[in-house]
């Protein structure tokens, strides 16, 4: 804001706190205007100073000038406006007479240069003490200035009671007359850049309405919107324009800023109707603001480009603003092409660009969203070799790039360029250093540092990162643990929109619904419900949970669905298995004209797998319509799902020669897929050749092995099978253990095979005993040849009875209420004695029995299951 009822004539710098381009106005205050102009001696002195001071010092200096303060201030007004600081300031000290103008002018300098308050401080002491000279108004002007920049308002404090004292400032008690309108305004700038916007009220109070000028309603204005009390601003610009004072750029600048953050397109439609109105349209500090509100709030990137079209004079924020334009609309190679135009770039510029690198690799795959990561750390490379500043949005920008390439070497020299360049502790770094270590999968990096956090600002950002690091590593119990002894600690304040999807997520993967609907029940009562992540996290929940009744009732009750939705939704009956209700979702998508993604066709290709018919054909249909119909090119992922579909319904020659005119290289996850769908229709040679390429492509993979010492021992080739095994535990290769668990009292109870760890063991083994007996009865036969060891006929009984899901379903069974359903999750798929011996259980004990495997959901009644296999 200016501190002057004059307009500075230089178009303002930049803003550091976002990388999106604001005017001045509402960020920092324009230069103080000069000291009252002496006279700078000779006009030959003052026409050599102005083309170059070192001259004009010399000549002033040949002819013994520099005795005269008129002169001396004249060569020292010359160095502060070249930036010359220490050359000024010799000649200050070395003049035999100064006088306040000469005070006034270097405690100015001080200010514009940045120099710490207490220069100006000592300064001001040495100008009453050692001087005995007064400050003026100008005096007051570069003090309150110094300590707007440098954010010191104790000294502006001290300086405002000065001010009061001498009868300078307008407030009540101020000794004098009326004070000076340059010190109230500049009073007004400090103490809102300070963050004391009480106190710049009370000075704004006590000034007599007549003498406020457009700089000081401007004042409180911009602090309005630094608050972000955009309401109010607009309500304290209509009582202004109620006084008749008429608004200028920095009037109609901020005003814009309010609507482009939170107010909406018709209020910033409405200044800028004001702006051509009043013939401020063409201003350049308004262009650039309007092009910042056209960004956020156009319709189109055209709205932006017009306005920029229009400009008669264009500077660096300018381009900086169009460019952010092009990246807010997700044109990230059209941004390219303004960043490569640009007839000047500042690091703001830089900013903007690694910004918008981060901003658009949402949405996209997985491969474009780390090149997008790569390309951000590209030019933030660049900008530390151009020796470009650094500021807290550069190195947010790098941490948020890494975390996006998801590369655990770069994330370590970022980390370590941030640690030697002195970044400070601010809290939006220290949370994008957890967040990168969390994503670059150094959970151990980003649980030292949450424990060593002090910042209370970004606190929810941080608690979330080390949350999603839990998840991210498959550590749901883990997660959900860190998150209840959070809450107990600091309450509900800290959970916002990404907390609650992410503890969400984190009960949907492991499958406790009651905690999920008590995360339900608190997204209602604090108005989270309506954010479209937590409704579309509330579905993926409940269909993950088994509770696919409660994941519909939610969609149908959401007042607006966007893609995800329909994704959750279709998830959740891909996960039961229902592929018929799926391909009606299909076609009431497709009656509503919505536009699926890749992952729509992902999805809707995979439930043909799950149909009661063959479902091959309209798998087919459906894979040729992705490039010919949607313009979407098949992934790695669809060709995996389609191969698997084919399998499924006993196409193997035709899934060969799919695999084999694919466009680019079969991954292992096309192999897999083949391997995968042998189980379904067996067919021992597609499955070894299968396999042959599977260990090409994943020798190193322990699954790989584990799938090979199984196909060789069925083949029963047990030395050979023994060999595989030997060989991957000579690697240090592990494979993942088969792992069950149910829930009871608020608590996760697992098992592994064989397992005697819990403390109900003896209880749970005995009624297992007990229930295989009256299955037997009923005619259940234990399937032996799922027992994949050269072993004794009843040592395999013995391995096969002791099934970690056979553990943890008991333990449900002795547990569960009457009608009460018992829930287990396994982490593996289950084999096919657990599930023949979990269709008896159900109809011996008269228990409903749900299952979620890592092929969906069994559930098992009266002795049958609803995958039907």
């Amino acid at each position: 804001m200016a501190t002057s009822t004059s307009s500075p004539s230089s178009p303002p710098a930049l803003s550091l706190a976002s990388p999106r381009p604001r005017p001045q106005s509402l960020r920092s205050f324009p230069p103080p205007p000069p000291p009252p102009p002496p006279a700078h001696g000779p006009l030959p002195l003052r026409a050599v100073a102005a083309a170059d001071p070192r001259a004009a010092h010399a000549v002033a200096l040949k002819s013994g000038a520099l005795g005269d303060a008129r002169a001396a201030n004249a060569v020292m007004c010359a160095y502060l406006r070249a930036g010359r600081l220490p050359d000024a300031r010799g000649v200050f000290d070395r003049m035999p007479a100064r006088d306040a103008a000469s005070y006034s002018a270097l405690i100015s300098g001080h200010a514009r240069l940045g120099s710490p308050a207490a220069e100006c401080a000592a300064l001001l002491a040495r100008m009453r003490l050692a001087d005995g000279l007064r400050p003026t108004e100008y005096t007051f002007v570069g003090l309150l200035t110094a300590c707007a920049r440098r954010g010191n308002p104790r000294f502006g404090a001290q300086v405002h009671a000065l001010a009061a004292k001498s009868g300078h400032c307008s407030c009540p008690g101020s000794s004098g007359g009326g004070g000076s309108l340059l010190v109230d305004n500049a009073l007004l700038g400090m103490y809102v850049k300070c963050g004391r916007f009480g106190d710049a009220l009370r000075v704004f109070d006590g000034m007599e309405e007549e003498r406020r000028d457009v700089s000081s309603w401007n004042a409180v204005l911009a602090g309005l919107v630094e608050l972000g009390r955009h309401e109010d601003a607009f309500e304290l610009f209509e009582e202004m324009r109620a006084r008749e004072v008429r608004p200028d750029r920095f009037s109609l600048s901020a005003l814009l800023a309010a609507s482009a953050e939170e107010l909406g397109r018709s209020e910033g439609e409405a200044v800028h109707a004001l702006s051509l109105k009043s013939g401020l349209e063409m201003d350049l500090s308004v262009g650039n603001a309007l092009i910042g509100f056209y960004a956020k709030h156009g319709n189109s990137i055209e709205d932006v480009v017009s306005v920029f079209q229009q400009m008669p004079v264009k500077d660096v924020i300018s381009w900086t603003g169009l460019l952010n334009g092009y990246m807010e609309f997700g044109l990230v190679d059209m941004a390219l092409e303004v960043f490569d135009r640009m007839p000047q770039r500042n690091f703001v510029t830089y900013n903007a660009v690694l910004t918008g690198f981060c901003q658009n690799k949402e949405g996209v795959r997985v491969t474009f969203a780390n090149k997008a990561g790569l390309r951000g750390l590209r030019l933030f490379r660049q900008m530390v070799e151009d020796g470009l500043e650094i500021s807290d949005v550069t190195v947010t920008g790098a941490l948020n790039a890494c975390a996006i390439a998801a590369d655990r070497k770069m994330s370590k020299q970022v980390h370590a360029f941030v640690i030697k360049c002195g970044c400070g502790s601010t809290p939006w770094i220290d949370a994008a250093l957890i967040d990168m270590c969390v994503k670059c999968g150094r959970s151990g990096d980003a649980h030292v540092l949450f424990e060593q956090w002090r910042h209370e600002e970004s606190f929810h950002i941080a608690s979330s990162s080390l949350l999603l690091a839990s998840v991210r590593d498959g550590e749901y119990e883990k997660a959900l643990s860190t998150f209840l002894q959070m809450f107990r600690t600091n309450g509900v304040e800290f959970i916002d929109e990404i907390m609650l999807t992410t503890v969400l997520g984190a009960c949907g993967a492991l499958g406790t619904a009651d905690l999920g609907k008590q995360m339900h029940s608190f997204a209602a009562k604090s108005g989270l419900l309506c954010a479209h992540g937590v409704g579309n996290a509330i579905i993926s929940m409940y269909g993950k949970c088994g509770e696919l009744d409660d994941a519909v009732n939610f969609f149908e009750r959401m007042p607006c669905q966007d893609l995800v939705s329909w994704n959750a939704l279709i998830t959740a009956y891909l996960l039961h298995q229902q592929g018929e209700e799926i391909l009606d979702i299909w076609d009431k998508m497709e009656r509503l004209t919505i536009k699926p993604d890749s992952i729509t066709f992902l999805l809707i290709i995979s439930a043909c797998s799950y149909t009661s018919s063959n479902s091959a054909e309209r798998c087919r249909e459906l894979f040729l319509s992705m490039s010919i119909r949607y313009g979407i090119e098949p992934a790695m992922e669809h060709f995996a799902a389609f191969v698997f579909v084919l399998g499924c319904w006993g196409h193997f020659d035709e899934a060969e020669q799919l695999i084999g005119s694919m466009p680019f290289k079969p991954s292992a996850l096309v192999w897999r897929s083949l391997l995968d769908s042998c189980s379904k229709r067996s067919n021992m040679t597609v499955r070894r050749r299968a396999m042959k390429h599977l260990l090409a492509l994943e020798p190193q993979d322990p699954s790989t092995y584990v799938l090979t010492s199984n196909l060789l021992s069925e083949s029963a080739r047990w030395h050979c099978s023994e060999n595989t095994r030997l060989e991957m535990r000579e690697k240090g290769m592990r494979k993942i253990p088969a792992r069950s668990w149910t829930f009871y009292d608020n608590t996760v109870h697992s098992f592994f095979a064989r397992d005697r760890s819990h403390p109900q063991s003896k209880d749970i083994y005995a009624g297992l005993d007990v229930l295989i007996l009256e299955c037997m009865k009923a005619g259940y036969e234990p399937d032996t040849t799922f027992v994949l060891h050269d072993v004794e006929e009843y040592q395999k009984r013995h391995f096969l009875m002791y099934h970690s899901a056979k553990l943890a379903a008991m333990y449900g069974l002795l547990m569960a209420r009457t009608g009460q359903t018992v829930r287990v999750v396994k982490n593996v798929r289950m084999c096919g004695d657990c599930h023949s011996f979990l269709e008896y259980a159900s109809a011996t004990t008269g228990k409903e029995i749900s299952v979620r495997d890592s092929c969906g959901f069994h559930i098992f009644k009266g002795g049958r299951c609803s995958c039907r296999e």
